[in-house]
């Protein structure tokens, strides 16, 4: 059985990669889903390969556009769509909904991108849920990534896993168009709301336009997502970039990873909510690059990265 993988810049025709589906991954790991991808900035001549993954109900494009302007030249920058979001194919219901099941097809998905610069240093980045599997990956890819770039999200995310479940049900029975009002409160502040209400717009329309099922799958997903256990053996360079204005992620669960995992620092962006790569590009876009050559100055290697406090400073 096959799979196709969207390749390609944006804003034109993605070409099909057309690939085994269920293939075993290099870890051993079995592989049953695949994510749909595209490349920003493919004439890109640098030597950094960047990833980045967007929300539940959000369209990466829309998210990280800004964020990924600012960084043209400091990476290739690849988007991926998780299921029913965005450019990504709905959810396929062979495969059960957990976190740790789409972080394996996330982690495939990087690896396919590596191939396209064999050698290069590899981030990952992602907000909100992708931000989440990041983590994961941070954890079960130590010896292939660079770093991995954590935006608004956490080892735990949401209340408790009967509250994604019941969203869920939610979603099934009105469709996440039932979720935006609520949602634009969470994600915005009220005067950015006022300042950029286009911005707001286009963001919020991703979410109603998002698969339904595929949304209630993944929140399937995040009611599985607890890694608090295994932060002290996560010693991948992890970024983690939070606000304190975020009711979705409050500062304390993220604070929580930074003290417990020995490879992450923070940066907190003022003034803005949820939607950071949105509301504060510019900001996130420097915090990235500052991430970047850190570890390039400090020669700070994955390979090097095997015991010891790793933290960028605190």
């Amino acid at each position: 059985m096959l799979s196709s993988l969207s390749e390609g810049p944006a804003g034109r025709e993605p070409r099909k990669l057309w690939l085994p589906l269920g293939a075993a991954s290099p870890l051993g790991r079995f592989v049953l889903m695949e994510l749909t991808w595209h490349v920003y900035n493919p004439d890109s001549e640098a030597n950094r390969i960047l990833v980045l993954g967007g929300s539940l109900g959000g369209d990466t494009t829309h998210q990280w556009e800004q964020v990924a302007g600012h960084l043209a030249d400091d990476a290739l920058i690849v988007f991926t769509h998780l299921p029913g979001q965005g450019m990504g194919d709905v959810w396929d219901d062979t495969v059960e909904p957990t976190m740790e099941n789409v972080a394996s097809a996330f982690a495939e998905t990087v690896r396919k991108v590596q191939q396209l610069r064999p050698g290069a240093p590899t981030f990952v980045g992602g907000l909100s849920l992708t931000g989440a599997l990041a983590m994961y990956l941070a954890r079960d890819m130590a010896d292939e990534l660079a770093g991995v770039i954590v935006v608004a999200s956490a080892a735990t995310v949401g209340t408790s896993p009967e509250a994604w479940e019941e969203r869920a049900r939610l979603v099934e029975e009105k469709g996440t168009v039932a979720l935006v009002e609520d949602a634009q409160r969470r994600w915005f502040r009220r005067d950015y709301i006022a300042e950029e209400p286009g911005k707001v717009a286009a963001i919020m329309e991703g979410l109603a336009a998002a698969d339904d099922h595929s949304y209630a799958q993944l929140c399937r997903c995040l009611a599985t997502h607890d890694l608090r256990g295994d932060l002290d053996r996560i010693y991948t360079p992890m970024l983690l970039v939070a606000s304190e204005h975020d009711v979705s992620t409050p500062m304390g669960d993220v604070e929580l990873v930074l003290t417990s995992a020995p490879g992450a620092d923070m940066r907190i962006v003022p003034d803005v909510a949820h939607m950071i790569t949105v509301a504060a590009p510019g900001t996130v876009a420097d915090i990235i690059r500052g991430f970047f050559r850190r570890l390039k100055q400090e020669h700070w290697s994955v390979y090097d990265v095997t015991e010891g406090d790793t933290r960028l400073g605190h």
